[in-house]
């Protein structure tokens, strides 16, 4: 499973030599998804757990402990997280997963609590969780994981060492999927746009993101020249066709390359084949609403989750597009 992670080769080493070493009870494992750092995680809760580890600290696969491990039943291993998409880790499963450190490890010298998302913990869970942090119990472990470090107590932060998740750069991203029989000027766009995200950008190819990408940044593009009604066409058009999660993605590219025109910082851009038309457009471009669209679409996965109606979202989405040039920042927004 190494092989599958571009900058694993690079970023085992320094968690290889923790493994060797004397291993920290409370850590924390920071990165992106698609970036290769849960598939890291998993590897390294892999080799704390097996019985005869390599002489790289990678697990063996062959032990009972990895066979189990393999099979999802490991006894020694618990992850906790929200038991329904969208809603948060609750106290009572904080509590449980305080129990579970608290006994004997049954195969492996340890037992393993893993936490994803780290930031999902309800308020009262995470000043629960807190407890188990200050006082471990012995041959306990816990590992968390984070793609929004700053939104976790820093009470919690304080007592956690950060594990060394060294992280693929546009290069090695864009090399790795020309292996995987990416054509050359598809490799170099995905590696540009998904930056330090290689396993997201090779999901981005199989899935066909690309060919919408072409499709839906012209029609972004040209709708601050249209009126109102051609935006209410678009949300519609696209919530029958549209996929949240992509559209969110290429919307966001967009939205940051506007931001980083206005900074100078053109060297940067992610979509620098439409750059004529970005250069344009953020030149005429109120700043505050262009802040405010790029928050309002960032935050989207939590509004879907309190929202599952697509076309009202779509259509707040695209307004808060339009209003950047209609001077209207906020006036039609509706989930905001």
């Amino acid at each position: 499973m190494i092989s599958a992670i571009p900058q694993a080769a690079e970023a085992w080493p320094p968690l290889a030599a923790l493994l060797a070493g004397e291993l920290p009870q409370s850590m924390l494992c920071v990165g992106p998804w698609g970036s290769g750092v849960v598939e890291l995680t998993d590897l390294f809760l892999d080799a704390m757990l097996c019985l005869a580890p390599r002489s790289d600290q990678t697990a063996c696969g062959q032990c009972r402990s990895c066979i189990l491990q393999r099979r999802g039943v490991h006894p020694d291993l618990l992850r906790l997280q929200a038991e329904e998409e969208g809603k948060l880790i609750s106290i009572d499963q904080v509590r449980a997963a305080a129990d579970f450190l608290s006994y004997t490890p049954q195969i492996a010298a340890r037992r393993v609590l893993r936490v994803e998302p780290a930031e999902a913990l309800a308020p009262p869970a995470a000043n629960a969780f807190l407890k188990t942090l200050e006082e471990p119990p012995p041959r306990a472990h816990i590992v968390l994981l984070s793609a929004a470090p700053s939104r976790l107590l820093p009470t919690i932060r304080s007592r956690l060492q950060r594990l060394p998740m060294r992280l693929a750069g546009r290069a090695e991203t864009q090399q790795w999927l020309r292996e995987k029989g990416v054509p050359e000027s598809a490799a170099a766009r995905l590696a540009r746009w998904a930056g330090d995200r290689p396993l997201w950008a090779w999901q981005a190819w199989q899935n066909g993101v690309l060919r919408e990408r072409e499709q839906w940044i012209p029609q972004l593009l040209t709708l601050p020249h249209e009126g109102i009604g051609a935006a209410l066409a678009l949300a519609e058009s696209w919530s029958k066709a549209a996929t949240l999660p992509v559209l969110r993605e290429i919307t966001l590219s967009i939205l940051e390359d506007l931001l980083r025109l206005r900074l100078g910082l053109v060297e940067t851009l992610v979509n620098d084949d439409y750059i004529t038309k970005l250069q344009s457009l953020a030149g005429s471009a109120s700043p505050v609403a262009l802040w405010s669209c790029e928050a309002l679409w960032r935050k989207l996965p939590v509004t879907l989750k309190q929202n599952r109606n697509q076309l009202i979202l779509l259509e707040d989405m695209i307004f808060s597009w339009y209003a950047i040039w209609a001077g209207r920042a906020g006036d039609h927004g509706r989930s905001a």
